[in-house]
C-alpha cells in the first residue's frame, strides 16, 4: 500500500472514531434528557390525577379547572393508577397494568420513584392528602420523542457515512499535496547515475523536513561522488604504480634473452628482477591493506595508547637501524583516561606510517613522538626536521599514490599517509598538519574520548 493509501486510511480512522465519539456523546445526551423530561412529564400527571381526584375540596374553582385541562391532555398509551394506603386501586377503574405491592411498598418508601415496564416509562408518587394517603402511578410511552430519537439516528449515520466519504478523499488530496516534494525528489533521483554524480537536488526553501532530506541526499551524493572519483584516481594510480616495476621486469628479461649471457650477467639481471619483484610485492601489500582498511566497529577492542605508541617507537627503531625516535608521555596515572576502542593491528600501522616518513625525511635531528591530554582527549603528535611539505601540496598529502615534488630522492609509494588517514577516521580520530619546507613537520593525532 502506498504512503498516500495508507495516510488518508489513518486519518479517516482517526477522523471516524473522534466523530463517532462526538456522535455518540450527542445522541446519549440527548435520550438522557429526553428520558428526564418525559419521566418528569410523567410526575406532574401523576400529580394532576392525585389532584383531580384527591385535591378538589382544596383547590379554587380557577385553579381546579386549569388542573383539569391539564389532565384531558393524555400522553399516548398512557395508564394512571391511585392506591390507597392498604394497597387497593381507588377512583380509577380501568383494565390497565396493575402495579405489585412491593413497587407499592417502595413508593411508600422512597415517596417518588422512576423506573421502565414493558418498553413504558413509569412515575411512582406519595401523594398526602387530608382524606388520607395515597400512592400514584403514571405511565406512557413517549412514542413522538421515540420518533425524533430515531430520525436523529438516521440523520447521524447518514452523515457518518458522508463524512468518512469526504475525509478520504480529502485526506487523498492532502496526502498527494504532502508527498509532492518527495515525490519531486524521487523524480530528481532517478536521472542520478554513476556518471552524473555531480548533480544535486533541489533544497526548497530550506526550512522544512524535505529540505533537510534533500540536504541530507546531497551530503551523501557529494561523499559519493568523491568516492567515485578516488576509486578512479585509485585505479588509475595503482595501474601505473604497477606497470612501472613489470615494464622494468619484463625489459630486462627480454633484453636478457636476445643472446647469451655470462653466469655473471645472468646474476646482475635476477639481482635486479628481485629487486623490482620485491617492490611490487611491497606495492600490493601496501594496496591490500588500503582497501582492508575497513572492519567493523563490533570487532574493536580496548587499546591503551601509550602502550601502542611505545611498541611503534621499538619497531621502526630496530626496523631502520640508526634511526632514533625521542618519546615523551604526559599522561595521568589512570589509564582510563588514554584507553580506546579500536583495533591494535591497523593503529599500529597508521601511526607507524607516520613515524616511518618522519624518519625518512629527517635527516638532521631524532624523530620527536609525544602522547599527552588536552581538553580531555588524547593527542598524539609526530615531529621531524626533515625536508617539510610544500603548502600548496598539504590538501593532496592524503590522496593514494600522492607524493609531494621534493620527494623524489626518497623511496615510497605514496599510500602510506592516505592509508593512515583511513585508519585514523575510522577511530574517529582526526589528523592535522603542520608544515615548513626545509624546517620539518608535525603531524597531531586526537583521539576523541568522550
Amino acid at each position: 500500500m502506498k504512503i498516500k493509501d495508507r495516510l488518508s486510511l489513518q486519518f479517516t480512522l482517526i477522523f471516524a472514531i473522534l466523530l463517532l465519539c462526538v456522535m455518540v456523546s450527542i445522541y446519549y445526551l440527548t435520550e438522557n434528557n429526553r428520558e428526564r423530561n418525559f419521566f418528569t412529564h410523567l410526575r406532574e400527571r401523576a400529580l394532576t390525577a392525585a389532584q383531580i381526584f384527591l385535591a378538589e375540596d382544596n383547590l379554587s374553582a380557577g385553579k381546579f379547572k386549569e388542573v383539569q385541562k391539564r389532565y384531558s391532555n393524555s400522553l399516548p398509551e398512557e395508564e394512571l393508577k391511585i392506591y390507597n394506603a392498604q394497597g387497593e386501586s381507588v377512583f380509577i377503574n380501568q383494565t390497565e397494568t396493575d402495579w405489585p405491592p412491593q413497587k407499592i411498598q417502595e413508593v411508600i418508601r422512597k415517596k417518588e420513584i422512576a423506573f421502565y415496564n414493558g418498553g413504558k416509562q413509569v412515575v411512582g408518587i406519595y401523594y398526602m392528602d387530608n382524606s388520607g394517603n395515597f400512592v400514584v402511578f403514571a405511565a406512557a410511552r413517549d412514542l413522538y420523542e421515540y420518533k425524533h430519537m430515531q430520525q436523529l439516528l438516521m440523520i447521524m449515520l447518514f452523515l457518518f457515512v458522508i463524512s468518512l466519504g469526504i475525509v478520504f478523499f480529502l485526506g487523498q488530496w492532502f496526502s498527494k499535496l504532502a508527498l509532492s516534494p518527495i515525490n519531486r525528489i524521487i523524480e530528481e533521483i532517478k536521472f542520478i547515475r554513476s556518471s552524473s554524480l555531480d548533480k544535486r537536488l533541489n533544497t526548497g526553501n530550506g526550512k522544512d523536513e524535505i529540505a533537510d532530506l534533500s540536504m541530507n541526499v546531497n551530503n551523501l551524493l557529494e561523499h559519493l561522488e568523491q568516492s567515485f572519483s578516488s576509486q578512479r584516481s585509485f585505479v588509475a594510480n595503482a595501474s601505473h604504480e604497477l606497470r612501472t616495476p613489470l615494464t622494468s621486469v619484463i625489459g630486462q628479461i627480454e633484453v636478457t634473452l636476445r643472446n647469451v649471457r655470462a653466469s655473471e650477467e645472468y646474476r646482475k639481471v635476477l639481482e635486479n628482477l628481485l629487486v623490482e619483484t620485491v617492490r611490487i610485492n611491497e606495492l600490493i601489500n601496501s594496496l591490500f591493506e588500503l582497501v582492508n582498511a575497513n572492519i567493523d566497529t563490533e570487532d574493536f577492542n580496548e587499546v591503551r595508547l601509550d602502550e601502542l605508541v611505545w611498541q611503534v617507537k621499538d619497531e621502526w627503531e630496530n626496523r631502520l637501524p640508526g634511526s632514533r625516535v625521542e618519546l615523551s608521555l604526559s599522561l595521568p596515572q589512570n589509564p582510563a583516561a588514554y584507553t580506546i576502542q579500536g583495533n591494535w593491528h591497523l593503529l599500529f600501522i597508521a601511526i607507524g606510517n607516520i613515524v616511518k616518513n618522519a624518519i625518512k625525511f629527517s635527516t638532521r635531528a631524532p624523530v620527536s613522538l609525544t602522547i599527552g591530554l588536552e581538553g580531555g582527549n588524547v593527542l598524539v603528535a609526530i615531529a621531524d626536521k626533515g625536508i617539510g611539505i610544500l603548502p600548496e601540496e598539504l590538501g593532496g598529502i592524503f590522496q593514494p599514490f600522492y607524493r609531494g615534488s621534493n620527494t623524489g630522492g626518497y623511496e615510497g609509494m605514496g599510500i602510506g599517509l592516505s592509508l593512515s588517514e583511513k585508519i585514523l577516521r575510522l577511530h574517529d580520530a582526526s589528523i592535522h598538519v603542520h608544515s615548513i619546507p626545509g624546517e620539518g613537520t608535525v603531524f597531531s593525532i586526537k583521539f576523541r574520548m568522550n
